[in-house]
């Protein structure tokens, strides 16, 4: 599309793609408007496990949409193993070990934002080939020769198959998830809802937050900014158009469907339609836990006609029927 705000995951190539699944990652080398984003897409076929990662430059939230998976992270102080399903979203702090693998008879996919551009990852596999067998033998009271074996068998690859459990976890809790698809409504109209995935709901939340919301056809996000935050969008299904204005004034116009995303940075002016014949899901990525929003509604109906008269050049009788909001409209109703 030529839009430094656009990406499309299926003209990007996977980071690993084999039989067990695939790991997708869109960086401002993909798409170089981001701003304290980034964005990653996780395919596990049954019984694929990602292997045990961290990232020392950002923190990580993903967003459940198909299947289950049980998630084990290594914090400071203790293992924090957990299961998450479909609707559920989870975080993980900057620099914390974190290992996924798809315990459900079907492949599952997880969405996630990370709040760095260009975020770096470190692998177990990598942390353990890097010690010298001097130290290894020490640390883990291992014979000599015990190294040579896995460095014999080394086998490249994030992703990769486990053996089949002889009991998957229907589920666990943790701090560290929140299940948003069953969550309150925050705004619900004709033309669509929100639901919130921030600090508001779940504690744990640093430099990262989601809302998850819903348009109808012909269904509008009211247009708006956040000052606090840029917004990546990605569409789960449907198809929309969104429109950021830049402050040259430049105006990217977009169509966007499933499999397709869209960013705004903080303080840019943007907006989204449902254009299409269905209904549209959306998940929005931020990069603040608690984002703020002012909308053009609330915003036009704060100054009075006079002023609205002096910037457009008409009458202020012109905006006697013009009907001013006094608060954030978010979903237009149709």
């Amino acid at each position: 599309m030529g839009s430094p705000f656009f990406f499309s995951l299926e003209s990007i190539k996977p980071q690993e793609s084999n039989e067990a699944g695939s790991l997708t990652y869109v960086t401002s080398k993909e798409m170089p408007g981001l701003v304290n984003l980034s964005y990653g897409n996780l395919r596990l076929k049954k019984r694929a496990s990602l292997e045990p990662i961290w990232h020392p430059n950002a923190n990580k939230i993903g967003y459940c949409v198909e299947g289950r998976v049980l998630v084990s992270l290594r914090t400071p102080t203790e293992v924090e193993t957990f299961t998450v399903e479909k609707g559920e979203i989870f975080f993980v702090p900057q620099g914390f070990i974190h290992h996924i693998e798809n315990n459900n008879e079907r492949e599952s996919v997880i969405h996630f934002a990370l709040d760095h551009t260009k975020p770096d990852t470190m692998y177990l596999s990598k942390a353990v080939y890097s010690i010298s067998d001097t130290v290894f033998n020490s640390t883990f009271a291992t014979a000599s020769h015990f190294v040579d074996g896995l460095k014999k068998s080394k086998k490249e690859g994030l992703i990769k198959t486990l053996p089949q459990m002889k009991h998957a976890p229907d589920f666990i809790a943790s701090r560290y998830k929140f299940n948003i698809e069953e969550s309150a409504k925050a705004i619900l109209t004709q033309g669509g809802y929100v639901q919130l995935g921030t600090k508001t709901n779940l504690s744990v939340l640093q430099g990262l937050g989601i809302l998850g919301f819903g348009l109808k056809p012909k269904g509008t996000v009211e247009p708006h900014w956040h000052t606090n935050a840029g917004e990546l969008v990605y569409i789960v299904k449907g198809k929309t158009r969104i429109t950021v204005l830049s402050p040259d004034g430049h105006v990217d116009v977009l169509e966007v469907k499933g499999g397709e995303g869209a960013f705004a940075p903080a303080s840019y002016f943007h907006n989204i339609e449902n254009v299409g014949a269905e209904d549209v899901e959306v998940i929005a990525f931020f990069s603040h836990a608690e984002p703020n929003y002012i909308g053009i509604g609330e915003v036009v109906g704060s100054y009075s006609n006079e002023v609205l008269a002096s910037i457009f050049n008409v009458e202020p009788t012109y905006f006697d029927t013009f009907k001013k909001p006094s608060g954030p409209l978010v979903i237009v109703p149709v």
